[in-house]
């Protein structure tokens, strides 16, 4: 999926964390930029389905309370 950025952020890496993504970018032809988007991505979906439990347990709480009070 190609998409025009609309938003731009900073990351500031330590030595060892810049010179480890660097070899994975080398190693997969893909740009350091491609593999920070790659990886919030990641990062979204995992705390999305982590949380889905949980939020599924609120909306279920809130609508029993709901009902209880009528």
């Amino acid at each position: 999926m190609v998409m025009a950025a609309k938003h731009r952020i900073t990351v500031n890496l330590d030595d060892a964390e810049y010179e480890a993504l660097q070899r994975i970018a080398t190693r997969t032809e893909r740009s350091l930029a491609w593999l920070g988007r790659r990886a919030i991505c990641d990062f979204i979906e995992q705390r999305e389905r982590a949380d889905a439990p949980l939020l599924a347990g609120l909306m279920a709480e809130e609508t029993s309370a709901r009902q209880s009070a009528k």
